[in-house]
């Protein structure tokens, strides 16, 4: 079996962001394993990720020697910062005391947003709330990489498509629209969603071969050290390779495109439990890693 390992941008002593190869407690620069493939970004690794993947491998079975640092004496940064789209599936996972499928509040369709990828924050950086608004939500989900683009996509190609999988935080401000300010009815999608740091990622992006089962993952999120959810991949109303198929079906899928496949149940609005100034949260995925980001006020213009 291939010797695992993940990726991730990191800086250091203030440095421009790098890619590192990470096994255990170690990372390895990308510029210094002598390989000649493009160091610069995960993003530019994905523009022909079948050789990044055969390079990296390369890298992973001599392991990473003695150029290799402490993996705690990195800043980690999102391991993306500029997809070309971030699609984020809504309700894709049962409601409480619902059945799956068939109830009459789930939907019938994968059903997705996009979201701005100018949101996208680091794993342990600060979210920023919005001025003047409260019921700021959380959202753990399992997100994956395309690494080969395409469109038309059969759910049963899909994830030969996809090049690995994350973390995602789907954040969002429940209380930004206001009864009777719209003529319309329905969600205000930008309005909640696309906010600074809305959409924390990573820490880690990890090769579609290192996740034997991404529909068997265990997702938790907690807020302060108190567990607020818990679910696992399995329940997904729609598979990953459904919401591929779905949204290939109406745009051309690009390597780096990031899907984010929605969260279990127990995040704010079920609860009407949202986040507080200096609240904690923590997201983690089962052989993905933890996020740990603060709540803090928007620092002024």
């Amino acid at each position: 079996m291939a010797a695992s390992f993940k990726l991730a941008s990191a800086s250091l002593a203030g440095s421009a962001p790098f890619v590192v190869v990470v096994q255990g407690d170690r990372a390895l620069p990308l510029a210094q394993a002598g390989t000649g493939l493009r160091a610069g970004s995960i993003e530019e690794l994905l523009e022909d990720w079948e050789k990044s993947l055969a390079g990296l491998a390369a890298i992973a079975a001599k392991g990473l020697g003695d150029k290799a640092v402490a993996l705690a004496d990195l800043r980690l940064h999102a391991p993306l910062t500029r997809p070309p789209g971030l699609f984020f599936a809504a309700v894709n996972y049962p409601r409480p005391n619902r059945e799956r499928k068939d109830a009459p509040d789930m939907v019938k369709r994968p059903y997705l947003f996009e979201k701005s990828v100018r949101c996208i924050t680091g794993p342990y950086d600060d979210i920023l709330k919005p001025d003047g608004f409260d019921k700021i939500d959380y959202e753990v989900e399992l997100a994956l990489v395309i690494g080969q683009g395409g469109n038309r996509i059969p759910k049963e190609r899909a994830m030969a498509h996809v090049a690995g999988f994350l973390i995602a935080n789907d954040i969002t401000c429940r209380g930004f629209r206001k009864p009777g300010e719209l003529p319309i009815p329905g969600p205000d999608w930008f309005g909640s969603k696309c906010h600074d740091t809305f959409a924390p990622l990573g820490p880690f992006f990890v090769p579609r071969d290192f996740v034997p089962d991404c529909r068997n993952l265990r997702l938790t999120l907690k807020v302060n050290g108190e567990l607020r959810q818990d679910g696992n991949s399995r329940d997904m109303v729609f598979s990953p390779e459904e919401q591929i198929a779905h949204v290939s079906n109406q745009l051309t899928l690009r390597p780096g495109d990031i899907f984010s496949t929605g969260t279990p149940e127990g995040f704010g609005a079920q609860s009407d439990s949202f986040l507080e100034l200096g609240d904690i949260v923590e997201a983690e995925i089962e052989g993905l890693g933890t996020q740990r980001n603060r709540l803090v006020a928007r620092p002024p213009a």
